[in-house]
């Protein structure tokens, strides 16, 4: 399946739409959801979503609130864990590593543990190194206080680590792009008595490549740090001016890749009127045996759920843009 392809605001919100309702109402989604006997309603892209939502909730979700590197394996059969692994690499979660441009005004590496940030940024300087050309790089992270496992990758990979996450992409790009001297710092507030109301920036010249890493405050610093989105948004706003005409080409791993992708183009790419597109590096054939990660079949089906909630998301914003109106889209009995 084709996940949903967003070329800037001369394309329009409309094949989003019908990008959304084929993914939706896939056959690869059918069979995931006949073994437990679910069925789409089938009256409109909404339902259908809305029906997904709450299927998932019950039979997909393994979290249970936690971290995904918190999150228990669920035993599955042999043939589930073939149906499940087929199904879901049918539905777009499966690592791509081919950007559709040759040039994109941002390249943007989301962060995470301490060994995606390595493998990401390293694959980011890849792709540079092979001919993708950028304006700019930027790795987004957080102040989440980094944990033992981060600070093991990080002593086994030979990085020098502070506390936080985005000490941690900070420290990739450095690298992952051979850069050198001190860099231009942007910051304000404590991130270690108020995270949610911190900031940072900082900004490396790499040549004609401008390097940053970011760390941006909460839209809800009172309950929690920032999440994704306030990052990529601050981002946005306060640190690229992103605006129409731009390209972003977002850099994460498998099997994140879809649900990061619709993110990124309801928050980014229909916001701003940018283009946007997303590679994803395979975690379970990296070289170095410590950042190896297999794929589970639970885990694509907890990615599976991710997706169909950002699916919703973005469904949601495409339909206000075709309406010009901030609203989400109606069901079909309301319609």
């Amino acid at each position: 399946m084709r996940l949903p392809h967003y070329d800037g605001r001369a394309a329009g919100p409309h094949s989003l739409l019908a990008d959304v309702a084929a993914w939706t109402g896939s056959e690869p989604m059918r069979r995931l959801l006949e073994p437990h006997g679910g069925a789409l309603p089938g009256t409109s892209t909404a339902d259908d979503l809305a029906y997904l939502e709450a299927f998932s909730a019950v039979h997909w979700d393994f979290r249970a609130g936690r971290e995904r590197h918190e999150t228990d394996l669920a035993p599955l059969d042999p043939e589930q864990e073939r149906l499940v692994g087929r199904a879901a690499l049918a539905l777009g979660l499966g690592a791509d590593a081919k950007p559709r441009r040759r040039h994109y005004t941002h390249v943007l590496v989301l962060g995470g543990l301490v060994g995606s940030c390595l493998f990401r940024t390293r694959f980011a300087a890849q792709l540079l190194a092979e001919g993708i050309t950028a304006d700019n790089v930027t790795g987004v992270g957080g102040f989440r206080p980094l944990g033992a496992a981060d600070f093991e990758a990080a002593a086994v990979s030979g990085l020098p680590c502070e506390g936080f996450e985005v000490d941690a992409i900070e420290s990739t790009l450095k690298r992952a792009f051979d850069l050198r001297g001190e860099p231009r710092i942007d910051q304000g507030g404590d991130p270690h008595t108020a995270p949610g109301r911190a900031w940072k920036v900082a900004t490396y010249e790499a040549g004609p490549v401008v390097v940053r890493a970011v760390a941006a405050p909460s839209s809800q610093p009172d309950r929690r740090r920032a999440d994704t989105v306030d990052t990529c948004r601050f981002w946005a706003d306060e640190v690229v001016d992103l605006a129409p005409g731009d390209s972003v080409l977002v850099v994460t791993s498998s099997p994140y890749t879809a649900f990061q992708h619709c993110d990124a183009i309801a928050h980014m790419g229909l916001p701003y009127g940018c283009a946007v597109d997303t590679v994803g590096v395979d975690p379970s054939i990296l070289p170095e045996p410590h950042l190896r990660k297999a794929h589970t079949a639970s885990g694509y089906l907890q990615e599976v759920r991710s997706t169909i909630r950002s699916m919703q998301r973005l469904y949601d914003a495409a339909y206000a843009a075709v309406q010009g109106r901030g609203v989400k889209a109606p069901s079909a009995a309301a319609r």
